[in-house]
């Protein structure tokens, strides 16, 4: 489905996650420490240049929505975010294997959910959510697209 302002990048940015997801699973898939390692350090390194700008714009606008959107699915999104920062910003007491396994399979359904469930119950909602003027699905210029290095 095509994505209108703020949602439109926040779209773009998954597929470098589900990528990143990708890499993740095959990661921990590997024999190696060594391999584990190096993906932590860049699912880390992801975290602070994207993702954590990423939730935060995801949060806004669900805080612009407010209760116009399910409850149910605000919940999920939210509760993804927690489990997700644990995992890629750390520390996280789950070994190296287990910490990459879990993250690429969680963070690959987050990705999927939000394209498929909970963006289309957000789209028609944030462009009325804002008690101000001004279009909340205009893009943040607060929020630094990048694309991260592989």
């Amino acid at each position: 489905m095509p994505r209108l302002g703020a949602l439109l990048e926040l779209s773009r940015d998954h597929h470098s996650a589900l990528v990143m997801g990708r890499d993740a699973r095959r990661a921990a898939a590997a024999n190696d420490s060594a391999v584990w390692l190096e993906t932590i350090a860049r699912v880390e390194e992801y975290w602070r240049r994207n993702m954590s700008a990423h939730f935060v714009e995801e949060e806004r606008l669900i805080e612009l929505a407010g209760e116009k959107l399910d409850a149910d699915a605000v919940a999920r999104v939210l509760s993804d975010h927690a489990e997700l920062r644990i995992l890629a910003a750390g520390p996280c007491s789950l070994e190296p294997r287990a910490r990459l396994r879990r993250f690429g399979e969680l963070l690959s359904a987050h990705v999927r959910y939000e394209e498929r469930v909970f963006f289309p119950q957000l789209e028609p909602h944030a462009c009325t959510a804002s008690a101000t003027s001004t279009d909340p699905l205009s893009p943040n210029p607060a929020y630094p697209h990048t694309i991260p290095e592989r």
